[in-house]
């Protein structure tokens, strides 16, 4: 009995460890699951709650922290589709193009909406692929024939809108802008592509309407893109009052990262303040524009070369007189004598100034502005009449220089030409150049424009264009041959080339190739009237190509 009753108890024993054991591993088992369920929940909390914050920095404009934010909801979840095309809509936004592109591209098939092909669209837009552009575009299309979308189909017409303006389509550009106004009056960039076109193509008035419309539809007034570009389309028609308080507005509103938008708008404010003679203001604002960007980036570009020229002037001077040997021979004239450089220089400084005095008259009686040379659309006109002014001034101080040397104007200035047509065809050379520099870009663009605004034919411009050839009575006739005397025949050159496009202004690289190829024609043929054919020929093009081809007309935009 003894030995059964120990068996007994062991074998209770055992069953009491056993249920022990099978408690605890129930327990472990349970936590184990518990922990699975809630790490697994936490994660997915994690991907949506970076994502949403992804969307909630991009509407509020901050593109750097909306990036993080996407950046962190696809490292917990890489294949998230949603964050993908969220961050590649951001890095757009950011300029970062070719990252944009490949996200894009990765998720155009898993997102069935359009949105994938707009934003393709505008990638496309910012590298000049207008072709893609429209291949993208027209793919948003068919698919938004499958899943409307009123904030995508108002996204649409504002890319074609920009192609429209690429292609110097300017009423199809309009067109589209008001469709996609028409979409989502709400939407700001709707507002703004469409002011900043008004703007361009000189009609202020029609922007500050459209952008005081959106204020006054959706009662923000904090928006630091309208508040400037408003005060830009006040201070183009005038209202030096209202663009100050709404550019000190945009200022304020700018986050600390945006500092080229911030100096831009404080360069404006400098500009405006020195046209109401508040000299201390406008130092001040100046002074914190160059603090906020590099003052080598402001004047990069067109600017450098020509500061480089205007040494190449000096330099070419100094070369000049260190060749002259010594003489104490006293020179006897009889009959007609040639002018001096002295004189040469007395003449274009002369007609700059008086020139530059009557485009400053201009902006004061016109504009009550000063400055109306640096101020948009209004310096259009005034950079139009500063020209055609010098040149007219250059033509007749000429005349009465060469004939009070006791010259015949004409006959010496123009001199004789058999064959016109080569300067015909010199102008038609001037005439290709200048598209395809004008088209091409080099160089992002940083060598500058052309120096008269075409894409506002106004009856100042037009004059300009058709007076503007006489500057080389000048420059070729009157400034080589005293340069060609005392110096050489190739410093005389560099030196009227350097100085015509010095005078002209931009873009100076192309203009210092003009001058170069006008001077060299005219030391070899000694023919003032082939060089001012040259210069017609180009301007007449010019014109001709703007009024009849869109895409000519797109160059100047």
């Amino acid at each position: 009995m003894g030995v059964v009753s120990g068996l007994l108890g062991s074998v209770g024993r055992l069953r009491g460890a056993l249920a022990s054991v099978a408690l605890v591993t129930a327990v472990v088992a349970a936590v184990i699951t518990t922990l699975a369920g809630s790490f697994a929940s936490a994660q997915s909390f994690d991907e949506n709650r970076y994502y949403q914050q992804c969307l909630l920095f991009e509407a509020r404009g901050d593109l750097e922290n909306a990036k993080f934010a996407c950046l962190n909801a696809l490292q917990v979840r890489p294949g998230f589709a949603d964050a993908d095309l969220a961050l590649a809509r951001v890095e757009l936004a950011l300029g970062e193009i070719a990252s944009a592109q490949t996200r894009l591209r990765r998720v155009q098939n898993v997102i069935t909406d359009a949105w994938p092909m707009v934003l393709l669209a505008e990638a496309a837009l910012e590298t000049d692929r207008v072709v893609d552009a429209e291949g993208y575009l027209r793919q948003a299309r068919s698919r938004l024939i499958d899943r409307a979308n009123r904030e995508l189909e108002g996204r649409v017409n504002l890319t074609a809108g920009r192609i429209s303006e690429k292609r110097g389509e300017y009423s199809q550009a309009f067109d589209h802008y008001a469709a996609a106004i028409a979409a989502d009056s709400l939407d700001v960039n709707f507002r703004l592509a469409d002011a900043r076109l008004k703007l361009r193509l000189g009609e202020a008035a029609a922007a500050e309407r459209q952008l005081v419309d959106y204020m006054s539809l959706t009662g923000d007034d904090r928006n630091a893109s309208v508040r400037s570009l408003l005060g830009m389309a006040q201070w183009a028609q005038g209202n030096t009052t209202g663009a100050t308080g709404n550019l000190e507005v945009a200022h304020q509103l700018r986050g600390s990262r945006d500092v080229v938008a911030q100096s831009r708008d404080l360069r404006s404010l400098g500009l405006i303040y020195y046209s109401e003679g508040d000299l201390q203001a406008g130092n001040l604002a100046m002074r914190e524009s160059f603090r906020r960007e590099n003052l080598l980036s402001f004047v990069a570009g067109n600017a450098i070369i020509w500061l480089l020229l205007l040494l190449v002037v000096v330099g070419a001077h100094l070369v000049g007189e260190s060749r002259i040997a010594s003489s104490n021979s006293l020179e006897v004239f009889d009959g007609p004598r040639l002018w001096s450089v002295g004189q040469v220089y007395g003449i274009l400084i002369a007609a700059v100034l008086i020139a530059l005095l009557a485009a400053i008259f201009y902006g004061v009686i016109r504009y009550e502005n000063p400055l109306v040379l640096l101020t948009p659309s209004q310096g259009s006109d005034a950079r139009a009449l500063f020209l055609l002014t010098m040149s007219v001034l250059l033509a007749l101080l000429v005349s009465r220089r060469v004939q009070g040397n006791g010259f015949e104007p004409l006959e010496k200035l123009l001199g004789e030409s058999k064959k016109p047509m080569i300067g015909i065809g010199w102008g038609l050379v001037m005439l290709g150049l200048m598209l395809a520099y004008l088209h091409y870009r080099p160089m992002n663009g940083i060598l500058g424009g052309f120096y008269l605004d075409l894409l506002q034919l106004t009856p100042f411009v037009v004059a300009a264009l058709i007076l503007l050839p006489l500057i080389e009575l000048f420059f070729r006739a009157f400034l080589i041959p005293p340069l060609a005397k005392r110096y050489d025949g190739t410093i005389a050159t560099v030196i009227s080339g350097s100085l015509y496009a010095l005078v002209l202004g931009t873009p100076v690289a192309i203009l210092f190739l003009f001058g170069l190829l006008l001077g060299d024609a005219f030391r070899r043929r000694r023919s003032g009237l082939e060089t001012l054919l040259a210069q017609l020929t180009l301007h007449v093009g010019l014109v001709v190509a703007v009024l009849v081809s869109p895409w000519a007309k797109s160059l100047f935009f």
